[in-house]
């Protein structure tokens, strides 16, 4: 009797399909390892050629993901438009996180003063510049830790999906547009804020936006987890960081992280539909 024969008469294993064809079998094999879970493929003497066993606790769910897999194949090829796979980009992580520590070991009151994102320098004085700088700028050691560990993980993500420099763009430009939102929806009242959170939850909108798309595109509910996972680390992310002003004395911006978010998955949902459309003309 084989491993395999005995912990499936103890029950231990589960048959979770039978294939006819060496490379089909492989291929839901991989489906089943995608799952972070163990198989093993056996030729059989009778009947179909080869089976697929893995653990008997996750026989439902493995069948349940081989049946919406199943599904995803036979849709036209035209609606199977994956969004490829770039570099993590830790050069440009690496460069970030550098500028923010530089800044944080030369920062001053005066520069927080200039520079921070302020409803009145915005829109009474001009000053454009500092959505954007206020993004260098940090209350303290804890907050400035919190941005480069917490964001350093999403921001890592969304070069994965978009590309290194084109993901970092879109990153600074969610923090960005998400200040200016949040300075204008203040404004005429004096509203300051600070910090890298605010582009941290512009990088979950983005993944948010580019897995809405895939799942719309696909007609696949499947695909909607990469979508749902960013939203629920986003709220984790605002009920760990709590609810608070936007003053600078104050790390939390509760508005500034809703608008960097809305504003990342708008940007996110955009990108993917021009390069889901490039494809297609191609």
């Amino acid at each position: 009797m084989t491993e395999i024969d005995r912990a499936l008469e103890e029950g231990s294993l589960a048959l979770v399909g039978e294939f006819s064809s060496l490379r089909v079998a492989n291929e839901y094999a991989l489906v089943v390892l995608a799952m972070n879970l163990d198989c093993w493929l056996r030729m059989e003497a009778q009947g179909p050629c080869y089976a697929l066993y893995a653990e008997a606790p996750f026989q439902v769910a493995i069948e349940e993901e081989f049946r919406l897999y199943t599904e995803e194949q036979s849709l036209p090829a035209e609606r199977r438009l994956e969004i490829p796979l770039y570099g993590s980009g830790i050069e440009l992580f690496l460069l970030w996180a550098m500028a923010l520590v530089f800044v944080f070991m030369n920062q001053t009151e005066a520069m927080v003063e200039d520079y921070c994102s302020s409803s009145l320098g915005l829109f009474e004085r001009g000053e454009w510049y500092r959505p954007a700088t206020s993004l260098f700028l940090h209350a303290d050691g804890p907050h400035l830790v919190g941005n480069l560990l917490i964001g350093g993980i999403f921001c890592v993500f969304v070069s994965h999906t978009l590309g290194p420099l084109l993901g970092w763009i879109a990153i600074l430009a969610s923090g960005t547009f998400g200040n200016i939102v949040t300075s204008w929806l203040h404004y005429p009242e004096a509203f300051k804020s600070l910090g890298a959170s605010t582009a941290t939850f512009g990088a979950l909108g983005l993944l948010v936006g580019s897995s809405v798309w895939l799942a719309w595109h696909a007609r696949s509910m499947r695909r909607l987890g990469g979508a749902v996972l960013p939203v629920i680390a986003g709220a984790i992310l605002l009920g760990w960081f709590g609810a608070g002003g936007g003053d600078p004395s104050s790390r939390v911006d509760v508005l500034a992280h809703v608008m960097g978010f809305a504003a990342g998955a708008i940007l996110g949902l955009a990108i993917a539909l021009r390069r889901g459309n490039a494809e297609v003309a191609e």
